[in-house]
């Protein structure tokens, strides 16, 4: 585990961050899945903040793919890019895991990334899972928010179809935010009916605490919807 120094503890502390080594309480076949897939993203294993490593078919055909999001230390000394995320989409053949997709989310935005995560839902009922993609983005310190994707194969490859905030509060972003954002909310797909549209609306319950920059006295239960593949 690389050398983390009080400024660099800081900045993990206000990101929730704690390096953990992922492996020591994963099965023996995760772990070594999990492996395959930092020595193919040429990631050292002890430099591994958290991982998200699962088999699933998220491509037609037959047989599964290895999709894995990774949180790891990057070395740098900048607070900004001294975390990365990393989602990658493998295709096993042999006995190796041969790269299909790959985003490198530090790069994409600038740094200020973290804690990266994943789901695999079958959104529309085909037999081919959608991912659905997560992870912190701290490109304004005085803004809290937690990004999602959801990602896609389609006749090019993979895509992103939707993307937003699904945790988010520029409440105490006075002067960087207009007052009437300065909100604060959350939001969590609704699977049983975006499944229900058969994948051709995404569902979301929004939970609003606060408008504004003023707390509601109750929070607000919203219900939103975005088109997410045509019929």
């Amino acid at each position: 585990m690389p050398y983390i120094g009080p400024p660099m503890r800081e900045f993990f502390r206000k990101m929730g961050l704690a390096a953990v080594v992922v492996l020591a309480s994963a099965g023996a076949a995760w772990a070594d899945t999990a492996v395959e897939a930092y020595r193919a993203m040429g990631v050292e294993a002890a430099s591994v903040l958290s991982g998200t490593v699962l088999n699933a078919r998220v491509v037609p055909g037959p047989g599964k793919q290895v999709v894995s999001v990774t949180t790891y230390f990057t070395g740098d000394k900048d607070p900004s890019t001294a975390v990365n995320v990393r989602f990658d989409v493998f295709q096993r053949r042999g006995e190796s895991l041969v790269q299909i997709y790959t985003r490198d989310l530090g790069a994409e935005n600038g740094g200020n990334v973290a804690r990266g995560d994943l789901q695999l839902v079958d959104l529309d009922n085909d037999g081919i899972n959608e991912i659905i993609l997560t992870f912190d983005l701290h490109s304004d310190p005085l803004i809290e928010q937690r990004v999602s994707e959801v990602v896609v194969h389609g006749g090019d490859g993979f895509a992103t179809v939707w993307t937003g905030p699904v945790e988010y509060d520029s409440t105490r972003a006075a002067r960087e935010v207009p007052v009437e954002r300065r909100d604060r909310y959350r939001r969590e797909i609704d699977l049983g009916a975006t499944i229900g549209s058969r994948g051709e609306t995404l569902f979301f319950k929004k939970t609003v605490i606060a408008v504004a920059g003023e707390r509601l006295q109750q929070p607000k239960l919203v219900r939103e919807s975005f088109p997410l593949r045509d019929p």
